[in-house]
């Protein structure tokens, strides 16, 4: 939605920072700009008080507290908290506007300015980390296949890199779940020396074959989509943009369109093995860490079931 509204703001004529042609936004009294250089902006409405919060200002983002600007539909100066975005990369601008759509929703008709950096640092931190390079596409995929194929999206998305320490994939109520995927013709995952030491009864790793399909096959943007056009709450639409753009940074959907896998084949191929079942280095020395291996899963006992009543229990499951 913001995308849509902003493309059709016109550009001010005024070389000057601070000067926005506007619209209203989510029904309330912020707005979405676009200034001279043609970048946008969130215009919050905030609360008059004394909070003191330091602005940020970043290499794609930047965020101020109770700045006078000129607003050209009113024809006069009003002060608002303004996050803008200063990249002119299309993919960036994208981001920004994707993200501030399910994130600035979720605010007041005037919150203070702390209720507003609170919301908004998810923003910065995800702007932060936005990768540059190619990330893990595979392994992304890997995740969102369980996602998308799962009995219930909502309970699986909960669970999704949901640990406070982001050790696990997926993780609720002391249930944890570990994704390998390959294209591989064999079940070699590598893994972390600390992914397999877990005090977790219930730990699982989802071994995914996946195979590529130029024709039919699904890419990591088509199973985003699949998702988002789930009837799903704010708050969990807002968590999947934010993984999903710390994953794929600024890679261009084009880019991303090119790896497509055969979901079919993938549920087929689907196994699920106990973590406690895993052999693993006993490490006696504190020097040495970042420790991985590869383990061939073909040669380790697969399970006949998940958890009950926990996520899992919603994960795809291929009949015997």
């Amino acid at each position: 939605m913001l995308k849509e509204i902003f493309n059709k703001l016109a550009t001010p004529d005024e070389k000057q920072e601070d000067i926005y042609k506007t619209e209203l936004i989510f029904g309330k009294s912020h707005r979405i700009g676009k200034n001279y250089k043609g970048l946008p902006s969130i215009l919050i409405n905030t609360k008059k008080n004394n909070d003191l919060v330091a602005p940020y200002k970043g290499m794609n983002i930047r965020l101020r507290f109770d700045i006078n600007c000129k607003i050209h539909e009113k024809n006069e100066r009003e002060n608002y908290t303004i996050l803008s975005c200063i990249s002119n990369d299309d993919q960036t601008i994208k981001i920004f506007l994707d993200i501030c759509e399910t994130t600035i929703s979720q605010l007041g008709k005037e919150p203070t300015s702390k209720e507003i950096k609170e919301k908004t640092q998810i923003i910065i931190d995800l702007f932060k980390e936005l990768p540059n390079k190619r990330s893990s596409i595979i392994g992304l995929w890997g995740e969102l296949f369980l996602i998308t194929s799962s009995r219930s999206i909502s309970k699986c998305l909960e669970a999704w890199h949901q640990h406070s320490k982001d050790k696990y994939d997926f993780y609720n109520d002391n249930e944890a779940l570990e994704v390998k995927c390959t294209t591989k013709t064999d079940r070699k995952h590598q893994f972390k020396h600390d992914q397999l030491i877990s005090n977790l009864s219930d730990h699982y790793v989802a071994s995914i074959m996946a195979r590529e399909n130029h024709t039919k096959g699904l890419s990591v943007v088509d199973l985003y989509n699949k998702i988002r056009e789930k009837n799903l709450s704010n708050h969990l639409i807002n968590k999947l943009k934010t993984i999903y753009y710390k994953i794929v940074g600024k890679l261009p959907e084009e880019e991303l369109n090119d790896y497509r896998y055969d979901f079919d084949f993938a549920k087929k191929n689907l196994l699920y093995f106990k973590v406690s079942e895993l052999n693993t280095l006993v490490n006696n020395d504190q020097s040495i860490s970042d420790i991985k291996y590869t383990i061939d899963l073909s040669q380790k006992q697969k399970v006949d079931n998940l958890g009950k009543d926990k996520f899992t229990s919603y994960l795809y499951f291929p009949s015997a």
